[in-house]
C-alpha cells in the first residue's frame, strides 16, 4: 500500500476539494432533516406527502446532476488545458439546458400536482397535503436549477467554498422560517405543510441570489457574463450532446428508477413512506464524505488526464478507489449505529419505527457498495470519459433487475418491506461489480477534449 503515500501533497489536494463538498452536503442534509423533523411533527400523512411531492424535485435535481456533470467532465479536462473559452460556452449550453427543464418541471408542480401525487399514492389525504405543498414550491424550481448548476460548474476547476456559504445560509434561513411559518411562531401564521414549502421557496430565492451575485461578479477563473449566454454554440451543441448525452441519460434513468421505487414503497403504505424517509436522511448523512471524495475525484482525475500525465491518473484513481473501501466501511458502521438515535428523533407508531430499524440495517450494508459506485463510477469513470460504460451499468442492473424485482417482491410475493427494501437497491451491489474490474484495467482513461 506503499502507493497511497506516495505522492506528495495529493490528501492536502483531495482535501481541499472534498472537504468543502462534504460541508455543502452536510448542509444540505441539515435542511433535509430539519424538514423532516418539523413536519413530521404534524404527523405521518403530512410527512409522507412532502416526501411523495419532493419526488418531482428529486427529479429536475437529478436532471441538474447529470446535465452539470455532463459539463463537469468536459469542464475539468479543459481546465487541465487552461482553454477558459470553451469553458464559458460549456456553462453557457448547461445553463439553458438546466433552465428549461426547471420550467418544464415547475409547470407540472403549478398546475398538476394531483396528477402527479396520483401515480405514487391513492391515498386521498396525502394527495390534497401533496398538492398544496407542490403549489407553492414549483415557484422556486427554476432559481434552485441555476443556483445548484452554478455551483456544481465551478467544482470543476477547484471553487468549492462558495457552496458553503450558499447553503449554510439556505440552512439558517430555510429552518428559522420553517419554525415561524409551519407552527405559528413569532406573530407568524400557523401554515403547516404549506408554511413549509413557504419557507423553502425564501430559501431557494437566497440560494440563488448569493451563487448569482458570485458568478457574475466575483469569481475570476472563468469570468462568466450573461453575454455568454447569446454566444452561438451551434457546433459545440453537437460535440457536447455526444460527449454529455450518456452522464444526463445515466442520471435521468437513475432518477426515474428511483421514482419508480418510491411508487414501490409508497403503494406498500404511509408507514414505509414515512420509514424511508427517515432512512433517506440518515442515508445522506453518512454518504456526504464519499459524495465530497467522488466529486473531488472527478476534478482531479479530470485535470490530471487534461494535462497529459496518464501514469499520474492511474495512480490517484487507484488511490482514490481504495479509499472508496475505506469510506464505505466507515459509512455502514455509522449507520448501524446511529440508526437507533435517529428514528428515535421522530413521535411514529411502533410499525413504522420497526420499518424503518429494518430497512436502516439493510442500508448499512448497501451504503459501502454505494461508496464504490460513487467514487469509482461517477467520479473516475466519468473523469476520463466512460460515461457510456456507467450508462449501460446503470440501465441494466436498475431497470433490468433492482426496478422488476421490487415490483414482483412487493404487489406480487408481499415479502416483508426490508425484503423488498434489499430488492430495490440491490443495483448498488451489482454495477459496483462490474465497474470495479473496468476501473482495474484502465480501460477507461482517455482525453475527451475537442478543438473548435
Amino acid at each position: 500500500m506503499k502507493f497511497m503515500i506516495s505522492e506528495k501533497g495529493f490528501y492536502k489536494m483531495l482535501a481541499a476539494i472534498a472537504l468543502p463538498i462534504a460541508l455543502q452536503n452536510l448542509i444540505t442534509v441539515m435542511v433535509s432533516m430539519m424538514d423532516t423533523l418539523m413536519i413530521g411533527q404534524l404527523g405521518e400523512t403530512q410527512l409522507s406527502a412532502t416526501s411523495i411531492a419532493n419526488q418531482l424535485w428529486f427529479i429536475l435535481m437529478i436532471i441538474c446532476f447529470g446535465v452539470s456533470g455532463g459539463a463537469n467532465v468536459l469542464i475539468a479536462q479543459y481546465w487541465g488545458k487552461k482553454d477558459v473559452e470553451v469553458i464559458r460556452r460549456v456553462e453557457a449550453i448547461t445553463y439553458k439546458i438546466g433552465f428549461a427543464a426547471s420550467i418544464l418541471f415547475g409547470s407540472i408542480a403549478l398546475l398538476a400536482p394531483e396528477t402527479f401525487m396520483g401515480i405514487f399514492t391513492t391515498e386521498s389525504a396525502v394527495i390534497e397535503y401533496g398538492s398544496q405543498y407542490l403549489r407553492i414550491i414549483g415557484w422556486s424550481y427554476p432559481l434552485y436549477a441555476v443556483a445548484n448548476i452554478s455551483i456544481m460548474m465551478l467544482r470543476s476547476v477547484g471553487t468549492v467554498n462558495i457552496s458553503v456559504v450558499v447553503y449554510l445560509t439556505s440552512l439558517i434561513v430555510n429552518t428559522s422560517l420553517n419554525y415561524m411559518l409551519i407552527f405559528g411562531k413569532f406573530g407568524a401564521p400557523a401554515l403547516g405543510i404549506r408554511g413549509g414549502a413557504l419557507a423553502t421557496v425564501c430559501a431557494r430565492c437566497t440560494e440563488f441570489a448569493i451563487a448569482a451575485y458570485y458568478v457574475l461578479f466575483r469569481e475570476t477563473k472563468i469570468r462568466f457574463r450573461l453575454k455568454n449566454l447569446l454566444t452561438c454554440n451551434r457546433m459545440l451543441y453537437k460535440k457536447y450532446g455526444a460527449l454529455s448525452a450518456p452522464v444526463v441519460g445515466n442520471e435521468i434513468m437513475w432518477g426515474l428508477g428511483a421514482s419508480m421505487a418510491a411508487v414501490v414503497i409508497g403503494r406498500m403504505g404511509t408507514n414505509f413512506v414515512a420509514a424511508n424517509s427517515i432512512y433517506t436522511v440518515l442515508n445522506q448523512l453518512v454518504t456526504v464524505i464519499i459524495f465530497g471524495v467522488g466529486n473531488a475525484a472527478l476534478t482531479i482525475v479530470g485535470n490530471t488526464i487534461g494535462a497529459g500525465d496518464y501514469e499520474l491518473a492511474k495512480r490517484r484513481s487507484l488511490k482514490l478507489y481504495v479509499l472508496s473501501v475505506l469510506l464505505g466501511l466507515v459509512s455502514a458502521g455509522i449507520t448501524l449505529l446511529a440508526s437507533p438515535l435517529i428514528v428515535s428523533f421522530y413521535h411514529f407508531a411502533p410499525d413504522t419505527v420497526q420499518i424503518a430499524l429494518s430497512i436502516n440495517r439493510v442500508g448499512a450494508l448497501i451504503v459501502f457498495f454505494q461508496s464504490l459506485a460513487i467514487v469509482g463510477m461517477i467520479g473516475i469513470l466519468r473523469a476520463g470519459g466512460d460515461a457510456k460504460f456507467v450508462l449501460v451499468c446503470e440501465v441494466a442492473f436498475l431497470w433490468g433487475v433492482a426496478v422488476p424485482l421490487g415490483f414482483f417482491t412487493g404487489f406480487v410475493l408481499h415479502w416483508p418491506t426490508w425484503a423488498v427494501f434489499l430488492c430495490l437497491k440491490c443495483d448498488e451491489i451489482l454495477k459496483t461489480a462490474i465497474s470495479t474490474i473496468r476501473i482495474l484495467k484502465f480501460q477507461w482513461l482517455k482525453d475527451i477534449t475537442i478543438r473548435d
